[in-house]
């Protein structure tokens, strides 16, 4: 989803203008992060939300779907063997 789009810079002081992106990354009804990036950029920047998706601060993703993909796997239980196996 598309949340955001806004220009930097002030036209009436001669500077250029640039759009931005930034797409909300929900896990269930958890707001995750988000990720953006400007138009100059090939990639999105993760900008976590919740202290569990920390690990994620930073990252950069080619697309908001790998973002999510990576926050959803942060977010799954993690499956440990079974120590008393049958």
């Amino acid at each position: 989803m598309n949340i955001s789009s806004s220009g930097a810079g002030r036209p009436d002081q001669g500077l250029p203008l640039r759009s931005q992106q930034a797409y909300v990354i929900e896990i269930g009804e958890t707001q995750a992060g988000l990720v953006s990036r400007r138009d100059d950029e090939r990639v999105f920047t993760f900008i976590s939300a919740a202290s569990a998706f920390d690990a994620l601060e930073g990252h950069r993703f080619a697309t908001p779907g790998a973002a999510e993909r990576a926050a959803r796997q942060l977010a799954s239980p993690r499956r440990r063997p079974d120590p008393f196996p049958s």
